[in-house]
């Protein structure tokens, strides 16, 4: 018996018809020591009865059997079944009946005295045949009922066949589409290099996914989804190409909303602080590279305040609307202009001469707001101060551009309002704070300045801690204790994070440890600069060795600039994943990164910013943010975890719409690490639930 037999028929079926009890017996020996299961029949009839009862993948059967022939019992099966495996194994070679087993349709035809090499040799085909023919029929069928379009492409680009979804979303029939290129779908949105790129791809790895814009056959532009795979041939040459694609227009609306609301201010439509935040940021990285220069304005409304007393926030609101319009049409598309919260603005000019161009852009500025606002038949009159800075020469990081700014500004408040100042180096304050801090960090390791925090996270279904964010404090000989955000970008700049993160989590580590505390986890902040650092994993599982903490019991908190700008960042993620550890995307819904990505990358967690939780419990545009982004989190199938959590409304509004974590004051101040054990035993975060 060969193996290639005895694979085909493990786990088959077989039903053996013959009324010769001899030959009968030989035939089941022969085919049930392959592996199958088989049942016996003497007769036509008595095999048409097991057959339709118990479904066999294959009929082996004599022709001349008494009450019912072999023939007429293969022509009842093939009624009921055209895709039935059948063998006639026969002493007949009468010509008519070889032209009815062909007419009937029978698979294998095998002349008896009976030759078991060949009775194998036909039981293995059919049973090949059997399993082939299935697998094309799910296959068939998953073609026709799939939910995503698909397309299959012959190696030039033709295409061959596609399914009732790619009709359905694309808008072209089968016919209509079969014969030709995919390019009938294209939308011009896409330039030569993009396909360039996309083909390379695909001849290189063999497949590529990523997003495209199409155009339907009414003309209408859609987002899809789409997944190519080449298909080889003999000699390792494509023969064929298969797409799969999903219609992710109206994933791609809900982004947008989302997008829209976490980024934009509600009432003018400027961009808020979130978004100020990352444009700052990208440009002063952008400056850094060319050596350019920009002007940041921070402008502050005079006289407002009596006006919103007098007349509600409803007459406020109209009048900040039009403020914003005014503005607007003061700076340029290149600028950036943004509301930072009540009657407060900022705006980021480029500029080769942008102290010139902070004064031309103020004065403007003054005077567009200086003229009479007429709102709902009322005449008001406002006015505004602003105070400029100059990167570099004021400042070269993002903190230090807005504090000279608003001390310039505050120096234009004390001058008598209704102007501009720059900010004056005399000032030496931003500048002084920025080497004394920086002098402190270097010495600080040393001085053993930095200290760690804990935070606890609180299951909100269990109302357990299961996990533990350490946080890196430093004690400033002068300005006291300073969180992180006070001092990292220092730190960064200085090259000290990629040592002083990695001691920190030795030293967490080692404290949950000594407490006793293994079942809880530990999670991490991670800088874009942190991240791309541990492509390479091995320093974070080295620092883990002397507590025998898990890496599994680890969570990286990973910025989404990190996974959007750079293929450093998705490195480290993907290797810190492989080694084991768990990633959650922080700070989310602040950033870019696409849920099409999100979906493709390692993540356990989303963690959602502190800034869009602050005021859930009295701004519905935030309210509609929190649930839009706790929902698509539940759509990914990631947990959920709510940070800055420091109001009983906050955590009530994050239960009922699914979050499953939260961290905040609302369940006590970050502790030192020897009141982690007494926190956890006295259990007194229970009474917030």
């Amino acid at each position: 018996m060969s193996d290639a037999f005895s694979s085909e028929l493990t786990s088959a079926r077989v039903l053996v018809v013959e009324d010769g009890a001899a030959l009968s017996l030989l035939m089941q020996k022969t085919i049930a020591a392959g592996g199958a299961e088989v049942r016996a029949a003497a007769n036509g009839a008595e095999g048409l009865s097991i057959w339709r009862a118990w479904q066999p993948d294959l009929v082996v059967t004599d022709i001349d059997m008494p009450v019912m022939d072999g023939l007429a019992m293969s022509q009842a099966i093939r009624a009921d079944n055209p895709d039935a495996q059948i063998v006639v194994v026969s002493a007949s070679s009468d010509i008519g009946h070889l032209r009815q087993a062909l007419d009937i349709g029978v698979d294998r035809y095998v002349l008896k005295p009976l030759d078991v090499h060949l009775l194998e040799d036909a039981v293995s085909k059919c049973l090949r045949d059997a399993t082939r023919l299935r697998d094309l029929r799910l296959a068939r069928l998953a073609f026709d009922s799939a939910s995503e379009g698909m397309m299959v492409t012959d190696a030039e680009g033709l295409i061959l066949a596609v399914n009732p979804a790619f009709s359905e979303i694309s808008g072209y029939r089968a016919d209509e589409a079969v014969g030709k290129t995919p390019a009938i779908l294209a939308s011009g949105e896409h330039d030569k290099d993009f396909f360039r790129r996309m083909r390379d791809i695909l001849t290189s790895a063999g497949r590529w996914s990523g997003e495209v814009i199409n155009r339907r056959k009414s003309g209408e532009l859609y987002s899809e989804w789409l997944s190519v795979v080449a298909v080889s041939g003999v000699g390792g040459r494509i023969t064929r190409y298969v797409g799969l694609f999903s219609d992710i227009t109206e994933r791609k609306r809900e982004e947008d909303h989302i997008r829209r609301l976490a980024h934009f201010d509600a009432l003018t439509g400027l961009p808020n602080r979130t978004l100020f935040a990352d444009r700052l940021r990208r440009m002063l990285s952008l400056l850094e590279r060319r050596n350019g220069q920009m002007a940041l304005l921070y402008l502050d409304l005079d006289r407002f305040k009596p006006v919103n007393d007098e007349y509600g926030h409803a007459f406020g609101d109209k009048v900040l609307i039009e403020v914003a319009r005014r503005m607007s049409a003061c700076v340029r598309d290149s600028d950036t202009l943004s509301r930072r919260g009540g009657d407060e603005f900022v705006a980021l000019l480029e500029s080769s001469d942008p102290k010139s161009s902070a004064a031309l852009v103020s004065r403007k500025l003054i005077d567009a707001i200086a003229r009479p606002f007429l709102i709902d038949g009322r005449t008001v009159n406002i006015g505004a101060s602003i105070g400029a800075a100059m990167y570099p020469t004021d400042s070269d990081d993002a903190e230090g551009l807005l504090e000279a700014a608003d001390q310039a500004l505050y120096n234009a408040k004390q001058d008598g309002r209704g102007d501009f100042r720059f900010y004056r180096h005399e000032d030496q304050s931003v500048a002084q704070a920025q080497l004394s801090l920086d002098d402190a960090l270097r010495r600080g390791r040393d001085e053993d300045r930095f200290q760690l925090r804990f935070l606890p996270e609180i299951d909100l279904v269990s109302g357990r801690v299961t996990r533990i964010e350490m946080l890196l404090r430093f004690q400033h000989p002068d300005l006291g204790l300073l969180d992180a955000d006070r001092f990292v970008e220092h730190a960064e700049k200085l090259g000290l994070m990629p040592g002083l993160g990695i001691e920190s989590l030795r030293i967490a580590a080692e404290t949950l440890a000594r407490s006793g505390l293994r079942d809880i986890g530990l999670s991490m902040d991670l800088s874009a600069r942190q991240l791309a650092a541990l492509a390479d994993p091995a320093p974070v599982l080295a620092a883990l060795s002397s507590s025998g903490l898990n890496p599994g019991a680890v969570s990286f908190e990973c910025p989404e600039s990190a996974l959007t700008r750079n293929d450093e960042g998705l490195r480290g993620l993907y290797a810190l994943a492989q080694a084991g550890f768990q990633c959650t995307l922080d700070d989310f819904g602040a950033g870019y990164c696409s849920f099409a990505l999100l979906q493709q990358l390692p993540l356990t967690a989303l963690k959602i910013d502190l800034t869009f939780i602050e005021e859930i419990d009295h701004n519905p545009q935030s309210r509609e943010l929190v649930a839009a982004l706790l929902a698509f989190g539940k759509r990914l199938g990631l947990r959920t975890i709510a940070e800055g959590v420091n109001r009983a409304e906050q955590l009530q509004f994050l239960r009922a719409n699914g979050c499953d974590a939260a961290q905040g004051f609302l369940f006590g101040q970050p502790l030192a690490a020897e009141e982690l054990d007494g926190y956890i035993k006295a259990e007194s975060w229970r009474r917030q639930l």
